[in-house]
């Protein structure tokens, strides 16, 4: 039993410590745990200014947000005629996604009282040749947002340091990013869902070796997480915090890659002004 009990204080240390060492998110704060294949996250939260800090113990996964309207359940989501994606009745709102190695990711947002659900779409090949969707495994978690107590909750997103606008099929960036903190703005300005995916490129290796590099290689990947913004639906908009690291990045879109819907991006050092 002592065994077991400093077992569980040194994961609640390590936990607490990933916390402390993570970005300041503003307003309600949902934790949101994700692994093969589930989605842990509260049944009922409050209005307002809201962000969901999506943790990963295994598996890549992501958080989409997905408001429900009248007339609909949430278990339609998982429904085979929703087996590639959100149906079209569904209000599909992004999401937090493939958060770094034992960190977090993160999307900030304003939600409006009512019935959503918590919903993985990544796809996972069989070994018959036939996909099948996260949530179609599990990771569908429903939710309801109630009328916060004061009257409404927090109203006003953070400030951007950098808007990113997705076009058919390229990323406009406002702004150079920089190290450190930064609240970046994604847009979908196209006429299709976009996804933003954002890559640390790794010490010795080189953004376009990451652009190039694919599974099918069977050779590390030259670059690591570093956080996502999930599929966004076309006029859709969503704000993520990252903490980042001066150097080279690289930035997907995974349904429209082959659209050449990706490029590198270089993280500024703080002191520069280019």
């Amino acid at each position: 039993m002592r065994v077991l009990l400093l077992v569980v204080a040194g994961l609640l240390s390590v936990e607490a410590r990933a916390q402390s060492s993570a970005p300041l998110l503003p307003g309600n704060v949902v934790d949101v745990t994700a692994g093969d294949y589930f989605l842990r996250a509260p049944d009922t939260i409050p209005a307002g200014l809201t962000t969901f800090r999506l943790r990963v113990l295994q598996g890549g996964h992501a958080a989409w947000i997905i408001r429900v309207p009248a007339g609909h359940r949430a278990s339609e989501l998982v429904a085979p005629s929703a087996s590639s994606g959100p149906p079209k009745w569904a209000t599909n709102l992004g999401g937090p996604g493939f958060p770094p190695d034992k960190g977090t990711t993160n999307a900030v947002l304003l939600l409006e009282p009512g019935e959503y659900a918590l919903i993985c779409y990544v796809q996972k090949p069989g070994a018959d040749g036939h996909t099948q969707t996260h949530a179609q495994l599990g990771m569908m978690h429903a939710f309801v947002v109630r009328a916060a107590s004061n009257g409404g909750g927090t109203r006003s997103l953070p400030r951007a340091d950098v808007t990113v606008t997705m076009v058919d099929n390229a990323f406009r960036l406002s702004a150079p990013l920089h190290e450190g903190r930064q609240v970046v703005r994604v847009v979908n300005a196209g006429h299709t869902q976009h996804e933003f995916k954002l890559l640390h490129v790794l010490p010795g290796r080189t953004g376009r070796e990451s652009l190039d590099w694919t599974p099918r290689s069977k050779t590390p990947p030259p670059d690591e997480d570093a956080g996502t913004a999930a599929t966004l639906s076309p006029g859709g908009a969503i704000t993520l915090i990252f903490d980042l690291q001066a150097g080279e990045y690289t930035v997907f879109c995974v349904p429209q890659m082959s659209h050449g819907m990706k490029r590198v991006v270089r993280v500024l050092p703080r002191r520069s002004v280019a």
